[in-house]
């Protein structure tokens, strides 16, 4: 493996920048995205966020300098796109102003990422030390911004930074644990594998912070709106995705030129624009990867273990459509399935897909430490020859042991709130009519015969129980007149307005249900890493079997892109 810097890691560190982040960019060019930024959530409370954007320049990004630039530029489009996508009590925007869509793209090329709200943005690159010289812990973070300008969020995001400190020491660990097993020191194995029990235990004990200042119903009902992205969003009214005005795919940026468009429909043309992205998750961590990777730990799809079960086709978290939903159309070059390459101890879509919203030099670190991992293959030769080992090496077993034990334990905390922050609030629904707005208690009570009915009065459907911006939207679903009613028109093969639910009016289905199997079969997959007592190579599970082989090659599974149309069809 390369030196760490090569990757943009950190010794002391780990993946959070070396320097705190930037709080202004100093180039005066730049003025107008600095004071949206410092307006934004002003102008979103008084409803008039978009006015304003739409006022804005577009802006060239040649003229950021450095990393550090790039990465205050993306957190200031982030904030400032998706609160213009979800507004407050306004429609749902289905396009992103050129102004916003055209340099957050360039920048998100050039950092590696997507043009959506991401783990690296909103944890890594938005926060500030209180005191220059102190520790980057929770006694001494704060956050740079926040989309609803609470303190609820602003803990939200400051409880996942001090995690990434706590767990920085991890990753050097880690690669010196691989050399280490590479000249057989094994003194220096057990150190190492020490200092990453120690990050765990940390990571533990902050997650567990989270309670303190982040309320359950503020996170659902005020704050995770925002976090979402587009995919997935039918109900909330991006049943295609966003469209990024100024952005098109058949852009070459190696020449400046666009393809020629004349083969294309009128359809075509507008699913080109359509870009569909997945919001901000804590899968985005490269910290979690990279411990799973060093462990061993083996991901399979939701639902399923070796040996292989059928898959589920609804399952969000097994195959994913393509981004762009224009290339699964028939006859187009990317519309082939063809079998999805996986290294061998991740299997899950979900999981690899994730990847893209990583920083590009952290994505290509967890990719060479895949190559490079020994550590399960290692003790797993140990604990083969258990009866011949010193006290050093049962050292070694046993810490190893525990580090999984304290990486399950992290996960058990985090489907716990899961369960408190996102599962039990959908389910409650909102205290508050339309999140924000107090309710009239004499119309409330008022008689039903004595109830007005007007023309224009309309019952608000159910929301979708995992994304709050259905029940906040003001007209969630297709709306006609819009570009997506266009498409669905243009495209009744779709079958949109074929499965939408009688009863609520919306599109519905199961591909957003599932969050809770997934977290806990992560958790159970990382205790199933754990040696037993008397386990041994040739008695282990197929999934420890095949990771003890020690082998770095990749495997052909038969998981492959989620059809689009099977997308819609599954909501």
């Amino acid at each position: 493996m390369r030196p760490l810097q090569d990757y943009d890691i950190d010794p002391v560190m780990g993946f959070l920048p070396t320097e705190p982040p930037l709080r202004r960019l100093s180039d005066p060019y730049y003025e107008p995205w600095e004071n949206m930024f410092e307006d934004f959530n002003g102008l979103l409370l008084a409803g008039k966020l978009r006015e304003n954007i739409h006022k804005m320049p577009l802006l060239e990004t040649n003229r950021l300098t450095n990393v550090r630039e790039y990465r205050r530029a993306f957190l200031i489009l982030c904030m400032l796109s998706h609160s213009y996508v979800w507004g407050k009590l306004e429609k749902t925007s289905e396009t992103l102003p050129a102004n916003l869509a055209v340099p957050w793209s360039a920048i998100a090329s050039h950092l590696g990422l997507c043009p959506v709200v991401c783990h690296a943005a909103v944890v890594l690159w938005n926060y500030r030390l209180l005191d220059r010289n102190g520790p980057t812990d929770l006694s001494n973070l704060a956050a740079l911004a926040t989309y609803s300008g609470s303190l609820d969020e602003a803990w939200f995001y400051l409880v996942t930074t001090g995690i990434e400190s706590a767990g920085a020491r991890c990753v050097s660990a880690i690669v010196e644990t691989i050399q280490d097993i590479n000249d057989n020191n094994t003194e220096g194995i057990l150190k190492h594998l020490t200092v990453i029990r120690e990050g765990l235990e940390a990571m533990n004990d902050v997650l567990q912070r989270m309670y303190e200042k982040c309320d359950p119903y503020v996170f659902y009902w005020k704050i995770r709106p925002y976090l979402a992205g587009w995919e997935n969003m039918a109900e909330a009214g991006l049943p295609f995705g966003l469209i990024y005005e100024g952005v098109d795919s058949l852009w070459s940026a190696e020449t400046d030129e666009y393809a020629d468009m004349s083969h294309l429909s009128e359809g075509e043309r507008l699913l080109r624009q359509y870009r569909r992205y997945a919001g901000g998750s804590a899968a985005q961590s490269s910290l979690i990867a990279a411990l799973d990777v060093a462990f061993g730990v083996e991901h399979y799809p939701t639902g399923e273990k070796p040996p292989m079960f059928k898959l589920n086709v609804n399952d969000r978290y097994t195959r994913l459509p393509t981004t762009n939903p224009v290339d699964e159309l028939k006859g187009t070059p990317s519309s082939r399935s063809t079998p999805t390459t996986f290294v061998r101890t991740n299997r899950n879509a979900f999981l690899r897909a994730m990847r893209k919203y990583m920083p590009r030099p952290h994505r290509e670190f967890l990719e060479d430490l895949e190559v490079a991992s020994n550590m399960r293959s290692f003790v797993m030769h140990l604990d083969d020859n258990r009866a011949d080992l010193d006290a050093t090496e049962i050292a070694i077993l046993d810490t190893y042991n525990d580090c999984l034990g304290l990486l399950k334990s992290f996960r058990d905390k985090h489907v716990q709130i899961v369960t408190l922050y996102i599962v039990n609030q959908a389910r409650k629904g909102p205290n508050i009519a339309h999140g924000g707005f107090a309710i009239d208690k004499s119309k409330e009570k008022q008689p039903a015969s004595e109830s007005p009915v007007t023309a224009t009065e309309t019952k608000q459907p159910p929301h979708n129980v995992l994304y709050p911006q259905t029940a906040l939207e003001t007209s969630p679903g297709i709306r006609k007149g819009s570009v997506s009613d266009k498409v669905s028109h243009l495209f009744p093969e779709l079958g949109l307005a074929k499965h939408v639910d009688p009863k609520t009016g919306v599109v519905r289905g199961t591909g957003g249900t599932n969050v809770l199997p997934f977290l806990k079969q992560s958790r159970d997959e990382t205790a199933d890493a754990r040696l037993l007592p008397g386990e041994s190579a040739s008695t282990s599970s197929p999934a420890s079997s095949r990771a003890a082989a020690g082998t770095t090659e990749t495997a052909t599974t038969t998981t492959t892109t989620r059809s689009w149309k099977d997308w819609f069809s599954s909501r």
